[in-house]
């Protein structure tokens, strides 16, 4: 605990960065992909996780799509933005937090109130033009309806229709949209990526939240900002091989590091305000 606390003169100072992993979902009940029960323990990711095998898929058996889409959306709006999500909202609307990079997809950070955000690996709730490179994102409500009504399709060709009416089409070149998702080995975003890099390189403390450290290319970033001088804070229960470049390693979840700390930088703040606000007066 007193180790946490002896933060907050650093976070304070802000230009801080988030670059947050499935741990930080996990508190949300969104079970890791490859952890106990993710959806690899009953889907082959060789297959699920790669755009050609799910095209595959789609064409000759799109009922094991069907049911695979049902059940990731499923868990993924069963779940919702923790105290962890809140608190960095709460930081980026002190301007202590230059901006979120996520390798997560279930937008829990812009639903919890960040506006900053790089999304490495894309989101669920969004879907992109491959030639305009138009990204449409649709809420949860039509999300919620859309896995309903695929529910009760049976044939091939309703499935199949559902799905791609779902989707849509391009605004612009009305070419078939795809899911805004980085499926196995497809390159990042780039627009995403640049983004990210913009706030590593302003940012003087990265937080490394919830992250293995072992997803590439996206683990690189850390290293990057370690390169150019930030303070790393390595935020997991669990060590990874961030501990090595971690100036603090904090053995806790993001839920509890954030109880501890953000109720401090509350009080410190709502303080500084307080005598600026006399001074003036």
């Amino acid at each position: 605990m007193r180790h946490i606390k002896e933060l907050v003169p650093l976070l304070k100072k802000g230009n801080i960065v988030a670059f947050c992993g499935a741990g930080l979902s996990s508190e949300s009940s969104i079970p890791t992909f490859r952890g106990k029960g993710g959806l690899w323990e009953k889907y082959n990711p060789e297959v699920f996780a790669t755009l050609g095998g799910l095209l595959s898929l789609f064409i000759f058996s799109p009922k094991k799509v069907r049911d695979f889409i049902v059940e990731f959306y499923d868990i993924l709006l069963s779940g919702k933005p923790n105290y962890a999500h809140y608190g960095l909202a709460e930081l980026e609307r002190k301007n202590l937090l230059l901006g979120v990079i996520t390798q997560n997809i279930d937008d829990f950070h812009s639903q919890a109130g960040s506006t900053e955000v790089a999304e490495l690996h894309g989101n669920a709730y969004k879907f992109w033009c491959l030639k305009c490179k138009i990204v449409v994102k649709k809420n949860r409500e039509e999300f919620e309806k859309f896995i309903e009504n695929l529910k009760s399709k049976q044939s091939r060709k309703e499935i199949i229709r559902e799905i791609l009416n779902f989707m849509g089409k391009c605004p612009s070149c009305r070419k078939r949209m795809r899911p805004y998702i980085i499926f196995f080995g497809q390159s990042l975003p780039q627009d995403e990526l640049k983004k990210g890099y913009s706030y590593l390189d302003k940012a003087q403390t990265l937080l490394c939240i919830g992250t293995s450290g072992v997803v590439y290319p996206a683990a690189y970033l850390p290293y990057y900002s370690r390169r150019r001088g930030a303070k790393i804070i390595n935020i997991n229960p669990e060590s990874t091989p961030l501990d090595d470049i971690a100036d603090w390693v904090i053995r806790e979840t993001a839920v509890n590091f954030f109880k501890i700390i953000l109720p401090i930088l509350n009080e410190t703040f709502f303080r500084h305000r307080r005598i600026r606000l006399r001074r003036k007066v």
